[in-house]
């Protein structure tokens, strides 16, 4: 029953995603806290964002999720508080294999690795985090950064492609 009514919400967080203004903010933020089963305070979520996999996607508190991002959590996402993802910005939390050379990439499974992304993180615009990545706490990710591997220690400041440290904080 519990999965049911999740997958309800998720419904209505679509469907509020369809819309602006500020009932409809209203509406997406208690949209998505009931579909993912835990409380999001001060969470923004822009209706051009899209979101998949909601069952493993947690948030922290004063979250924002801006213009059409991205968040692609089937393989466990966890965002911690004051986070601020830029517009165009893309998480992911899947991979294809591609061990079996007798058949195509794309038709090959799978590999769900989780994201977690630590307090106090300012995500740029255009940013893309692959699966399996640790972002620690007070980072930012420089805009258009590809980042493929973790940064656990935090208080950097994180750019290129692929991402490295430019700053330490």
């Amino acid at each position: 029953m519990q999965s049911l009514v999740r997958k309800l919400w998720f419904r209505a967080y679509l469907a509020a995603s369809r819309f602006d203004g500020r009932p409809m903010r209203a509406l997406r933020k208690r949209a998505l806290e009931g579909a993912t089963g835990r409380k999001a305070p001060g969470l923004f979520v822009d209706p051009t964002v899209r979101i998949t996999g909601v069952d493993t996607l947690t948030f922290g508190s004063n979250v924002s999720l801006h213009y059409w991002s991205y968040i692609g959590a089937e393989g466990g996402l966890s965002i911690g508080n004051n986070v601020a993802i830029g517009h165009f910005a893309n998480i992911l939390t899947t991979d294809h294999q591609f061990t079996d050379t007798t058949r195509p990439i794309k038709d090959q499974p799978l590999l769900h690795r989780p994201v977690t992304i630590g307090d106090d993180v300012w995500i740029g615009s255009n940013v893309t985090i692959l699966a399996g990545v640790e972002i620690g706490p007070r980072t930012v990710i420089a805009a258009g950064a590809v980042v493929k591997h973790s940064f656990p220690e935090g208080h950097v400041v994180i750019g290129g492609v692929p991402a490295r440290v430019l700053k330490t904080l």
